[in-house]
C-alpha cells in the first residue's frame, strides 16, 4: 500500500511540473513545446530548391516556400517569388523610423546628407505622411543654414521641412509638408532613399544633436 502511495505521489508531482501554471502569465495548464515545428520555419513549409521555384505550377497569389538555399521564406506576389520580408516591408502600410544626427553630421548636413529610410525597390517610391524633430540644447546655437529638409535622393523639392534656427533651449516641433514650386518639380522618386539635409548650404556653430522622427510609408508607382 505504502508503494502504491508513492508512486501516485511520483506520478503527482510529475504531472506538477509539465503543468506548472506559476509559469504560465495567463493561467491554465502550461505545457512545453519540445517540438521543432515553427509557423514559418523550414519544417512549417514546403521546402524547394531557388532553382527550381520558378517552375512550381498551381501556386496562388500568397502561396508561401522556404526557399532552402538560401534559407528565407518566399511568398508568391503573383507575378514572381519574393522575400517574405522584402515583401512586408515594401506594402502600403504606415511605418516609422528615426535618426539621431550628431553634432559633427549636422555641421555637415547639406554637403553630406544622410538617409533616414532606404530606398525601398524598384517600382516604390516613399510618401513622408508627417515628420518632427527634437535638439537637446548644449552649449551652441546653429545659425546660417538652419532649414532641416527631409527629400528624397533625386527629387527637385523636399516633402517636409522645419528650423533649427538660433535657439537656446531645448526645442521639439513638427515639420511643415512642403508645396511643389513648378509643374515640373518631383518629390516621389523611384527606389530612392529619403535623405535628411540642410538647404542652401552647411550650418555654422552650434553643439546640439538632432534627432528626426518620420512616419511614412511605400508606395507602388
Amino acid at each position: 500500500m505504502k508503494k502504491l502511495i508513492l508512486f501516485v505521489l511520483l506520478i503527482a508531482s510529475f504531472g506538477a511540473t509539465a503543468q506548472n501554471q506559476d509559469v504560465n502569465p495567463y493561467g491554465g495548464i502550461y505545457y512545453n513545446d519540445n517540438s521543432n515545428y515553427r509557423m514559418y520555419g523550414a519544417n512549417g513549409l514546403p521546402r524547394t530548391d531557388h532553382a527550381n521555384i520558378d517552375t512550381l505550377t498551381n501556386v496562388l497569389k500568397g502561396d508561401l516556400r522556404f526557399d532552402t538555399l538560401n534559407s528565407v521564406v518566399i511568398v508568391y506576389d503573383g507575378t514572381a517569388w519574393v522575400d517574405l520580408a522584402w515583401s512586408y516591408s515594401n506594402s502600403a502600410i504606415v511605418r516609422q523610423a528615426s535618426l539621431t544626427i550628431a553634432t559633427a553630421d549636422v555641421l555637415h548636413l547639406n554637403t553630406t546628407p544622410l538617409t533616414i529610410v532606404a530606398a525601398p525597390g524598384a517600382g516604390y517610391a516613399i510618401e513622408v505622411i508627417s515628420a518632427s524633430m527634437k535638439m537637446v540644447y548644449v552649449s551652441a546655437t546653429y545659425s546660417t543654414n538652419t532649414t532641416l529638409e527631409l527629400i528624397t535622393a533625386g527629387a527637385t523639392n523636399r516633402q517636409a521641412e522645419t528650423q533649427i534656427k538660433n535657439s537656446a533651449s531645448t526645442i521639439r516641433r513638427f515639420a511643415d509638408a512642403t508645396t511643389l514650386a513648378s509643374a515640373t518639380a518631383t518629390q516621389l522618386v523611384d527606389n530612392a532613399a529619403l535623405n535628411v539635409t540642410v538647404a542652401s548650404g552647411d550650418p555654422t556653430a552650434g553643439d546640439s544633436d538632432i534627432t528626426v522622427y518620420v512616419t511614412y510609408r511605400i508606395i507602388t508607382l
